[in-house]
């Protein structure tokens, strides 16, 4: 016997498709959009006084390839807590320094 695909299935599976091969289309565009999404996010950052002040450039290498420059400027404080949130196992052995 053989299971027939349901029509949401079938929906799913053909969106999809779809939805890779628009993405191909518009992959240059990404450096736009991952722009501003860091910028959203940073500038969120900035207004909550986590960064001072940040500088971002993204840049297009090739097809799915891009530099991103990310210019923070930080207190020490700030960076106490930034590592701490990037690295919170590798900082613990540290923790009688990086305290609040």
């Amino acid at each position: 016997m053989a299971q027939r695909e349901s029509i949401s299935e079938s929906l799913i599976n053909s969106a999809v498709r779809v939805l890779i091969r628009v993405a191909f289309v518009f992959e240059p565009l990404a450096t736009t959009a991952i722009s501003v999404l860091m910028n959203q996010q940073l500038h969120r950052y900035k207004e909550g006084d986590i960064v001072s002040d940040y500088k971002t450039h993204t840049k297009r290498i090739g097809k799915y390839h891009y530099r991103i420059e990310i210019d923070l400027d930080v207190t020490g404080r700030q960076a106490t807590h930034l590592l701490g949130n990037l690295f919170p196992n590798q900082l613990s052995s540290f923790r009688r320094w990086f305290h609040d």
